[in-house]
């Protein structure tokens, strides 16, 4: 598959793609991006088309792919804390969802804005209590500035913008309250 990619991406062919846009929602005070929906596929907050090459197309599909992956790594291992909050296994799951996402940052980095929204995430909904974890919140703020530094970079919707700026306030309190609960050492 990879190989078929990467022919397609030597012709200089331009498609029009489903790509979403990140938005601010404030009747939620966070910003939104996408989600999976009952069939495990994302679906996009705000649907946004953009014509793309084929290098940047693949760059598309295949980052689109990977996040997909973090974003089922990410409901699963929360899916088990719920069930079992004390499961030292399932923590460790928690470290090594945040280490994927962030190698997934670095491999993101220097490529276009629609692939780098891919690092957009939410977790709003984790917040509530309800759910379990899905990444580690133990110095979770100082682990995700690169990452946080590679999406904004050359930014210039206001939205997105505004969006990333609620979801760092949530990034801090998710990171505050666990180790004030003194689950983080």
């Amino acid at each position: 598959m990879l190989d078929t990619l990467y022919k397609i991406s030597e012709h200089n062919i331009r498609e029009t793609y489903l790509t979403g846009q990140i938005v601010y929602v404030p009747e939620a005070g966070e910003g939104k991006y996408l989600h999976l929906n009952k069939d495990e596929k994302f679906e996009y907050y705000r649907i946004k088309y953009e014509t793309l090459g084929a290098k940047d197309g693949t760059d598309f599909f295949c980052a689109e792919k990977l996040r997909l992956d973090l974003e089922k790594k990410f409901q699963t291992t929360s899916a088990k804390l719920k069930k079992n909050p004390l499961d030292l296994k399932v923590r460790q799951e928690l470290e090594t969802n945040l280490d994927s996402y962030l190698k997934f940052a670095n491999a993101v980095q220097g490529k276009s804005q629609i692939v780098r929204n891919f690092l957009f995430f939410s977790l709003g909904k984790y917040m509530k209590g309800d759910q379990g974890l899905p990444i580690s919140p133990c110095e979770f703020t100082q682990k995700i500035l690169n990452p946080i530094t590679i999406a904004t970079s050359g930014l210039t919707d206001a939205d997105s913008k505004l969006a990333w700026a609620a979801n760092i306030q949530i990034f801090t309190a998710y990171e505050l309250g666990f180790t004030m609960a003194g689950y983080c050492k």
